[in-house]
């Protein structure tokens, strides 16, 4: 009998922890196309790679990440910039500008919908959160309205946002950078798909040549496929530094210097291939075969921000005639794992999200098609319980 899914906690993560045993997991983000297929040169190189870890420090290991990172994204703007950490995961790093906001005790908006982990981490440090509407993005008189009369202290949005792929741009960037100045607000960007991005933005130059306080966090475990071992950039501007640093080294010593050797090698192969165009390449290719197999369907795929490759897939589910928990209930029977709608929406999911699901692109190379074809077969079946629960039966001959 398959395991149903666990609601008990009503959160996404817990979600993706039932998709963890799932034969045909679409829930998680992170990365799981094929390390042998795409990466074969890094695994053979494992000794070498130890061998330079062990034997560089740990400071100069950091360095040559970040570089690394900036490099491969054309972030001159971040090449440069000298007030950084790394976690071990972009969780960690929310956490840590959770921390923060208390101990300067701001009022933080946060864009809505988006993944709820942020909201929680900043909430269980007792964060006082007011939502800021998606659509307010591109407007930024409504966004200007919205932090006057919230009495916002910090801004924190998410590009491109997951999970509606939105894409803020360099033009759009620069305006809101131009507001928070104007109001004296912090800018926080969680930039965790800035690979998803179809044109190039360095937030870093734009921030730094504003002189405006931020804080842009990165992670390495959407795109890489690394078992998990990832590492998450914490960028911060010089005059909130101190603080952040001190939250930082309150919970950790360094990083390690094995895992940013490791990602940094990944990241040195993906440009030989092509940089993130080679990276757009498969995610188009499975994009593609989502939109084929769930053709007249019950579901249909939202359209994303054609500045956007997302490695994440909005669905509409009205046509199931199922809210999104029903939903994924009736998937799990099939050991199908994908995400609700609702709990994207943090600040109000009893009312928003309940016709939409997530799915995930960036799964095993050998078992997306089979997860999206079990995916359609469940979907198939469900049609035709539908019709025949509304075809009235006949009685007598």
């Amino acid at each position: 009998m398959k395991r149903s899914p666990d609601h008990k906690n009503k959160n996404l993560t817990e979600l993706e922890v039932f998709g963890l045993s799932a034969q045909y997991n679409l829930a998680d983000g992170h990365s799981y196309i094929s390390a042998k297929t795409h990466y074969q040169p890094v695994l053979s190189a494992l000794p070498e790679l130890w061998n330079h870890a062990a034997e560089t420090t740990v400071p100069q290991m950091e360095k040559e990440f970040k570089d690394t990172f900036a490099e491969y994204f054309g972030l001159d703007g971040l090449r440069q910039h000298e007030c950084f950490s790394i976690c071990p995961t972009a969780s960690n790093s929310i956490d840590i500008v959770g921390a923060w906001a208390r101990a300067m005790k701001y009022r933080v908006g946060l864009v809505e919908p988006t993944f709820d982990n942020l909201a929680q981490l900043l909430r269980r440090r007792e964060v006082e959160l007011e939502p800021i509407p998606e659509s307010s993005i591109n407007d930024t008189q409504a966004l200007k309205t919205l932090i006057q009369e919230k009495q916002l202290n910090a801004v924190f949005l998410v590009n491109p946002n997951n999970p509606t792929g939105l894409v803020i741009n360099q033009s759009l960037m620069t305006e809101i950078i131009d507001l928070c100045k104007q109001l004296d607000v912090v800018l926080i960007l969680d930039t965790s798909f800035r690979f998803c991005h179809r044109t190039h933005v360095d937030e870093y130059a734009l921030l730094t040549e504003k002189e405006l306080s931020f804080i842009i966090l990165e992670d390495s475990g959407k795109q890489w496929p690394t078992l998990d071992t990832k590492a998450s950039l914490l960028s911060y501007s010089a005059d909130i530094a101190p603080l952040i640093r001190n939250i930082y080294e309150e919970i950790y010593l360094c990083s390690s210097n094995l895992s940013l050797k490791l990602i940094s090698a990944f990241i040195e192969h993906t440009i030989s291939l092509g940089g993130v165009s080679y990276i757009h390449a498969l995610v188009m290719k499975n994009a593609q075969t989502v939109r084929e197999q769930l053709a007249n369907t019950l579901v249909s795929v939202e359209e994303v921000d054609p500045d956007s490759t997302m490695t994440i897939m909005w669905l509409n589910i009205e046509k199931t005639g199922m809210t999104d928990l029903e939903l994924i209930d009736y998937l799990a029977q099939y050991d199908v794992a994908a995400l609700p709608g609702r709990y994207f929406y943090w600040n109000s999911h009893h009312v928003a999200g309940h016709d939409r699901l997530r799915i995930a692109l960036m799964k095993p190379d050998e078992q997306f098609a089979f997860s999206i074809s079990r995916l359609r077969h469940a979907l198939e079946v469900l049609e035709v319980e539908l019709g025949e629960a509304r075809t009235p039966c006949l009685e007598g001959a």
